[in-house]
């Protein structure tokens, strides 16, 4: 990218230089023509004022640092118009000029210490011009020459102007965009939920978005503070670690920590650590997420699951299609069905037509009216053999009234049935 925006210096460089140097070929033919110089001043001219301009492009177009060597090219154009000056006995007007247009472009590019090059340069040309050929002195320009070098100035100036107006276009749609850029992420940063904040090496504040102040008092948030003042112990260590280790790999890390709010109350967070390179040390952006609800969330899931396969009585939910989703150790106890054989499988699957179709409507419109049914029936486990139960049904609902699942808990009602036991004849069917 930066070699490219110098190639575009150079290009720009090359359409000014090239029309000026035609502009003074002209200025410079008429001034020799009114002086009768012979051809060797016309061969030179040629190639001074018409070659040398493509030539000094194609040197910017292939050097390592174009930059470097545009600078270089504006130095020696004024060396080179110097010298014309001096082997033309300083004429007013031309030496107006050619000082006004190299000391402008050297200005532009290098500011005071280019000017002052500029000028040096010049001069040093004129001095080799006159060390060669004598000096001699010719202030007088005819009216034309006068009048090109006059215009000429001012559209070089306003040429140059120009150029330099879209530059600054350029350079303040830039800050726009980057301003509009940083405003547009701080309203992220000050708008999220997340913890965002910046950090040095050393751990110390640089940056926290407001959503810190929720958790922690301002002077525990002050820029330099330590950011791990309110970490918990066991923690603080091993993310000193991971910060000093992402400062030298570069490399994003993702790290679970707790943090002491305000009321004392430990919160849990899994944070990932950004490493930020540029000028001076490197920077880490924090990004953390409370989880502390999730993981709490999480530990009451696991006691509910410990606790339904510690029951006695076998527990299956399904769906509200009738999909069954889960089934507890009792059930595959009871029943002789593994959670393989079940998991995925419709309800209705296991009712074994003990019970006649008008009995399971009866009970779900009971289940669709009340939210609930219990009451004995005849089942049958995986291995033929039937056994009566003690089972009840519960809808489960969401917040909004919408039937999301069904629970079944039952228990066996007595002793066992062996397979070949007579049922009773209203269920035999």
């Amino acid at each position: 990218m930066q070699q490219e925006a110098m190639h575009r210096r150079a290009r720009i460089n090359y359409c000014i230089r090239t029309g000026a140097f035609a502009y003074s070929f002209l200025v410079l033919g008429l001034h020799g023509w009114d002086r009768g110089l012979g051809a060797i001043f016309w061969g030179l001219l040629a190639a001074q004022f018409l070659v040398y301009p493509h030539l000094v492009w194609l040197r910017a177009r292939l050097a390592a640092d174009p930059k470097r060597a545009e600078e270089i090219n504006l130095y020696i154009d004024a060396a080179l118009l110097g010298a014309w000056v001096g082997a033309l006995h300083f004429p007013t007007w031309i030496l107006y000029a050619a000082l006004f247009s190299t000391t402008l472009n050297a200005t532009v590019i290098g500011g005071g210490v280019g000017a002052m090059w500029a000028i040096g340069c010049f001069g040093i040309g004129a001095v080799v011009a006159v060390a060669m050929l004598g000096f001699a002195y010719a202030p007088d320009t005819g009216s034309a020459v006068t009048l090109l070098c006059l215009a000429g100035s001012l559209a070089y100036t306003a040429e140059v102007g120009y150029v330099v107006y879209r530059q600054n276009l350029r350079l303040a749609a830039g800050r726009d965009a980057l301003r509009e850029s940083e405003q547009r992420y701080r309203l992220i940063a000050e708008n999220a939920g997340d913890l965002i904040a910046m950090v040095d090496q050393n751990g110390r504040w640089l940056y926290t978005s407001p959503s810190y102040q929720r958790i922690l008092e301002p002077a525990d948030l002050a820029p330099g503070a330590d950011a791990f003042k309110r970490m918990h112990p066991d923690d603080a260590e091993r993310v000193r670690v991971a910060l000093l280790r992402a400062s030298i790999t570069g490399k994003t890390r993702e790290l679970a920590l707790r943090l002491a709010d305000r009321h004392g109350r430990v919160r849990q967070y899994k944070t990932q650590l950004h490493i930020l390179m540029g000028a001076g040390d490197p920077r880490l952006v924090l990004v953390s997420q409370d989880v502390t609800d999730l993981k709490e969330s999480h530990e009451q899931l696991l006691i509910h699951a410990h606790a339904l396969e510690g029951m006695t009585e076998a527990i299956l939910i399904c769906a509200a299609d009738g999909t069954v989703v889960s089934v507890n150790r009792a059930f595959t106890e009871i029943t002789g069905y593994a959670r393989d054989d079940v998991l995925g499988h419709s309800e209705q699957r296991f009712r074994h037509a003990l019970q006649p179709p008008a009995f399971y409507e009866q009970v779900y419109a009971t289940i669709a009216r009340d939210g609930y049914w219990s009451g004995t029936t005849w089942a049958r486990r995986k291995n033929g053999a039937v056994y009566r139960e003690w089972r009840s049904i519960r809808a489960v609902r969401d917040a909004g009234g919408t039937l999301t699942h069904y629970v079944m808990v039952f228990s066996e009602a007595g002793a066992p049935a062996a397979s070949s036991q007579t049922l009773p004849q209203d269920l035999s069917g």
